[in-house]
């Protein structure tokens, strides 16, 4: 027997089958991810056994050196610890939530003899009351100059207050009722300081309610100029609530879960709705978002819904989520979110109805605050180097070239390509072709046909490009690289793009395209969100729709012609004599019995039978 410490391997074997946190240490000892697990064991031999199909996986295997695991009861306690450690660490391999704690909030301190809002970017426990968090300063002000409209708080320091010896303009504006010169009774000041509260905690519906009451009340004490006061601040509470977009007729309080990603980087936006009014939306960054989405969405869960210090549990987390997939540990992170608020909190995946239609304005919210944070130069170079990598090639290709073939059950066979250059369509390079050689339904003879006319020209102009994209798979590439090869072009690369038909007629209806490289056994899958893969989705749709709109003339034009030939009366030299004249089969076809009979050859016998040939009766010319 080896006295050595047991291999990695071994290790693995050996881990307990119970719930846990798992972490993975390169050589120095550093932290590289976290994870959790429901079977220790389980979970972590997927990873050296190949079954984890993320795109990070194989990366992270190549630098484990050691595994430390701390066994938990639930996997509840598993969720919280895996969320303490990431925190702690910070490992590379983990999605990394860009923290709110650093947003702007306001915050009011209603133990304050005369309380104010501040702005503040650091939250902190004090006992005060903090609201937002904001994602913009210029949302934030605003935010802080409506409540001050409203609820005439002041806004010097404390040093201020203490020092001054009569009101400022403020006072005489308004926006401040003076308490630096006994201005206003104390009570009536936190009166108003915790109307601001509900205010900035979006419970219009019990501060209108308490601001009636208290109308209601001057107006009994015969103290009606005050009484007035407080009704048009009513007015003006409701006029901001209608303002608002009602989302719920239920006036619930939910937050709506959209998620936008684009190979690591991701965006999540979050549409808090409070008192069924839709709220200003959080929008939140994620840098190193490799993992599937159930599991990016679960951390950012754990993550957001950790209520800072000083912090309200129950305005932080509402009692629904509405969230686009399903969670695998859903019941666990409802437990947790649930401990944490205080009462039930439930996690929705709705599949129709007004909240579906939330879920979809989350995702476009997503995607905007996405593309609107990223260049389309950003987009393009990320989705070059990502092809390189994926295909092997030495450098992002600067020019892709990519064939479609199109027919109808073997007949008008015709062939696209479309170039893009730098990441963007180059239609001037964009060419189409008849195929000349092939009859019938032979996809690879088309291909070899077409890739040999297209690169014997493009040697001798010395035109070729950095990439050859074929739409296909192992028997597609295998055409044209031997072409490629004929031509001498054995350095030129090449790969196929494969539709996911066979998978999805099985049942599996989340089956993507696969990327087929030659020489490689088993097709490339990447995740749909991938940019290399949503590039050639773009180049082989786009060259698909070039051959199938090619097609179509090629076929019309074949059609029109064959009418024109079977008209009686019209023999080669007429047919020839009309096409000259007019130009095309389409244009003798909507020509009229005037411009027919003007054709040399013709007459108006002949044009009215040409023209009665070309429009049936019944069919609706266009002409009166």
């Amino acid at each position: 027997m080896s006295s050595g410490a047991p291999s990695l391997t071994e290790r693995v074997a050996r881990l307990p089958t119970t719930p846990g946190v798992y972490l993975f240490l390169n050589a120095k000892g550093t932290v590289l991810y976290v994870g959790k697990a429901l079977s220790l064991r389980a979970r972590v031999k997927q990873y050296f056994a190949g079954h984890d199909s993320r795109a990070m996986v194989p990366a992270l295997v190549r630098e484990i050196q050691d595994v430390q695991v701390v066994l938990t009861t639930t996997e509840k306690e598993a969720l919280i610890l895996e969320n303490t450690l990431i925190k702690k660490h910070q490992p590379r391999y983990n999605a990394k939530l860009r923290d709110d704690k650093n947003f702007l909030h306001l915050r009011l301190d209603l133990r304050a003899p005369w309380p104010r809002l501040e702005l503040r970017r650091n939250l902190r426990s004090d006992g005060a009351r903090w609201f937002g968090p904001y994602h913009s300063a210029a949302r934030a002000r605003q935010t802080l100059d409506a409540v001050q409209r409203h609820f005439p708080l002041r806004r010097c320091s404390d040093r201020t207050l203490n020092s001054r010896t009569r009101p400022c303009l403020l006072h005489q504006m308004k926006r401040c009722t003076a308490p630096c010169v006994g201005a206003v009774k104390r009570e009536t000041y936190i009166e108003d300081a915790e109307e601001a509260a509900l205010f900035l905690a979006g419970r219009s519906g019990e501060l209108t309610a308490r601001l009636s009451r208290r109308m209601l009340a001057l107006a009994e004490q015969e103290r009606f100029e005050e009484a007035a006061q407080v009704r048009d601040l009513v007015r003006a509470v409701e006029a901001t609530v209608e303002r608002q977009r009602v989302v719920d007729r239920t006036l619930a309080d939910r937050d709506v879960w959209g998620l936008f990603r684009e190979g690591d980087r991701a965006v999540a936006a979050v549409l808090p709705v409070r008192g069924g009014f839709l709220q200003d939306p959080l929008v939140r960054w994620v840098d190193g978002a490799l993992h599937e989405d159930e599991v990016l969405l679960s951390t950012l869960l754990n993550q957001h819904y950790d209520p800072g210090e000083g912090e309200d549990p129950r305005e932080r987390i509402p009692p629904e989520l509405l969230l686009a997939v399903r969670l695998d540990d859903r019941e666990a992170l409802e437990e947790l979110l649930s401990e944490r608020r205080g009462t039930r909190v439930h996690l929705r995946q709705p599949l129709r109805g007004d909240k579906l239609h939330l879920l979809e304005l989350a995702a476009r919210n997503a995607r905007e605050r996405f593309m609107g944070g990223t260049s389309d130069e950003d987009r393009r170079q990320r989705a070059l180097d990502a092809l390189a990598k994926v295909c092997r090639l030495p450098g992002p290709p600067r020019r892709i070239e990519c064939f479609d073939n199109s027919n109808l059950q073997g007949s008008d066979p015709v062939s696209s390509m479309v170039v893009f250059v730098e990441g963007r369509p180059h239609r001037a390079s964009y060419r189409r072709y008849r195929v000349k050689t092939v009859e019938g339904i032979d996809d690879f003879g088309t291909m070899r046909e077409i890739l040999g006319r297209r690169y014997k020209r493009a040697i001798a102009e010395d035109d070729l490009p950095d990439l050859v994209v074929v739409d296909g798979g192992k028997g597609q590439l295998s055409a044209a690289r031997a072409v490629l090869a004929e031509l001498g072009l054995h350095e030129l690369p090449a790969i196929g793009l494969a539709k996911a038909r066979g998978e999805k007629r099985r049942g599996k209806r989340d089956a993507l395209d696969r990327i087929v490289l030659p020489e490689i056994k088993d097709p490339v899958r990447l995740r749909a969100t991938n940019p290399a893969l949503r590039m050639l989705q773009r180049l082989r749709d786009e060259s698909h729709d070039y051959a199938v709109r090619y097609h179509r003339q090629v076929r019309t034009r074949r059609a029109l012609t064959s009418a024109l030939e079977e008209i009686p009366g019209v023999g080669p030299a007429r047919r020839k004599a009309l096409l000259m004249a007019l130009g095309s089969a389409k244009a003798v076809a909507l020509a009229s019995p005037g411009e027919l009979a003007a054709v040399p050859g013709v007459g108006p016998r002949v044009a009215a039978i040409i023209h009665a040939a070309m429009h049936p009766v019944g069919e609706n010319t266009g002409e009166e």
